[in-house]
């Protein structure tokens, strides 16, 4: 690689002669800032194409096949974007493709913030519904990401950067094999479906509590780590639960597991106690222990959670240690994903949603589930 440093930098004509030097070197600093933000996006998201695709999903803007193959390609994309940034190579193509990526990723929390969505942007990984969305400081850290590389574009010259003989059409083409290959690898890597699943399990993946005859149907999208989760069942979670045991309504819990390994595992355990006919029983005691103050599900902890509800069977205890059941759960938590399911809890009765605060208000869901 050889580096050029022009002793005078060619300046576009908007710009006057004298003040072109100084903004070539200004460009530098611009290029790194633009470079570091975008490698770093984009490294932090390619080992995990599932959670990339779910953050798309959550802006709920793009058909589902859309959002998959956003999902899989932006993280090599943004890498291939930040070496060519740091390059300078075909500077005035790359800082604006930089600027419209940044333009996308405003329109989407914007909208997202209009619309009352309780997500994280993802930008840097995660991303999915989150209890304290940061909206504002996202917005204006995008903005001056965008002036930073309107103003790249704009100028197009830049110090320190290896021969501008690079032609544009090549880098662009080189962005575009970038994003297709991530499109390609989180495809060939992706988890083959589960070769075990619990008992008794829906085909959307829930697991059905009460009777079978009972007339009416309520679904429930739960992620054990949710403290609002553990909240609902302080208080809506009552009702429901004297309602089922009345025989007045069945419940299908969906499990989520987008908080990260904790879920995953949370959610495992739970199918390995549907195996044992206690999955009611694990489930609300992990909420509890949740309502508690504990936080996190270790092995050992879930262990001890199923003993306190008598599932001491060492068939169950294996299927906790071996993660039997880790593959189903991270496909359940794909498919509510795919079903549209942005946040938890999330109630459906008789397949229309239920209000949250008709669903946090016990008399009120009481009176909701009368026949």
């Amino acid at each position: 690689m050889s580096v050029s440093v022009p002793a005078r930098p060619v300046a576009p004509r908007s710009l006057p002669p004298r003040f072109a030097g100084a903004a070539a070197w200004a460009a530098v600093p611009a290029r790194l800032l633009l470079a570091g933000v975008f490698g770093v996006a984009g490294a932090l998201k390619i080992d995990d194409p599932a959670a990339s695709v779910r953050a798309v999903r959550a802006y709920d803007l793009l058909p589902d096949w859309l959002a998959v193959l956003v999902g899989r390609g932006l993280p090599a994309f943004e890498l291939a974007l930040a070496v060519a940034l740091l390059l300078g190579v075909a500077l005035r193509l790359t800082a604006g493709v930089a600027a419209g990526l940044l333009t996308v990723f405003l329109i989407g929390v914007s909208t997202a913030w209009a619309r009352g969505l309780q997500i994280d942007c993802g930008c840097f990984g995660g991303g999915g519904v989150t209890d304290d969305p940061q909206y504002g400081s996202e917005i204006l850290r995008d903005v001056t990401l965008l002036v930073v590389a309107g103003a790249l574009a704009w100028f197009g010259r830049s110090r320190l950067t290896i021969s501008q003989r690079v032609v544009p059409g090549v880098v662009a083409a080189a962005l575009l094999v970038a994003g297709g290959a991530g499109v390609v690898v989180a495809e060939a890597t992706e988890p083959a479906p589960p070769t075990r699943v619990p008992v008794g399990v829906t085909v959307a993946g829930g697991i059905v509590v009460g009777s079978p005859e009972a007339p009416r149907t309520v679904v429930v999208y739960e992620d054990p780590q949710c403290p609002h989760c553990a909240e609902f069942e302080r208080t809506g979670g009552v009702a429901l639960h004297d309602a089922v045991a009345a025989g007045r309504v069945k419940v299908e819990y969906r499990m989520r597991s987008f908080l990260g390994p904790d879920s995953v595992r949370a959610v495992a355990a739970l199918g390995a106690a549907q195996d044992a006919g206690k999955f009611d029983e694990l489930r609300t005691a992990m909420f509890a222990y949740l309502l508690a103050g504990g936080h996190g599900y270790s092995v050992d902890q879930l262990i001890a959670l199923g003993a306190a509800v008598g599932l001491t069977d060492p068939a169950f205890v294996d299927a906790v240690r071996d993660q039997l059941y880790a593959p189903w759960a991270k496909a359940v938590d794909d498919r509510a994903s795919k079903d549209g399911n942005t946040g938890t809890p999330a109630l459906f009765l008789d397949g229309h949603p239920v209000d949250p605060s008709v669903a946090f208000d016990a008399r009120a869901l009481a009176a909701a589930l009368q026949p």
